[in-house]
Formats: C-alpha cells, structure tokens, sequence
C-alpha cells in the first residue's frame, strides 16, 4: 500500500521587538502538531521550522530584519504555539522619520 503525501502548511508567523527592545519575541501557529514532532534550526538572519502533524505537516524558513544570537535562543512550545525568544546581535537605533 502506497502511503500518502501530508499536505504542506506554511505556518502564521508573528515578530515583534521584545519589551525591553534588545530581541525578538517570534510567536508561530502549529496547531495540531504535536512538541515532539517540531524541528526549529535558528540562524543568524532568520530560521528554518518543520512540524509533522498526523494528516499534515508544517515547513517553512523566514528571514528577520535584524541580525540575532541564534546561539541564545530560547523556544517554547505550548498549546499549538512555539514562543522563540532571541537577543539582538547588535542593538538597533534608527533615524525616527517625522510623520506628516
């Protein structure tokens, strides 16, 4: 018997700056996966995410605006929703642009 292919979902994906502005708090769905299914390869740039649920699975890679310490990231998986906290590699102060 030939096994069937899962269907692939992208995940939704939220980053916000933390509340002390020195990281990211990276917030993803995985509804229905179970934590032992999830695979999370963090970068310096963005990260890399696969999640096998019974009748799909998850993947997806994602590129941040800001460059962080993969090496410090803490993830956490709870209720279908995987929390990444990771700390900016450099602190980031622009130029704030007038609003008109």
């Amino acid at each position: 018997m030939v096994a069937e292919e899962k269907r692939v979902i992208v995940p939704r994906i939220d980053v916000a700056h933390n509340e002390k502005d020195t990281g990211l708090r990276i917030s993803v769905n995985l509804a229905g996966a179970p934590k032992e299914g999830v695979e999370l390869e963090m970068g310096k740039e963005g990260f890399c995410l696969k999640a096998e649920a019974e009748r799909f699975k998850y993947e997806t890679c994602f590129m941040l605006a800001h460059r962080v310490k993969h090496q410090e990231a803490k993830a956490k998986f709870e209720s279908g929703l995987l929390s990444i906290d990771v700390p900016f590699e450099e602190t980031m102060h622009g130029y704030k642009v007038p609003i008109e």
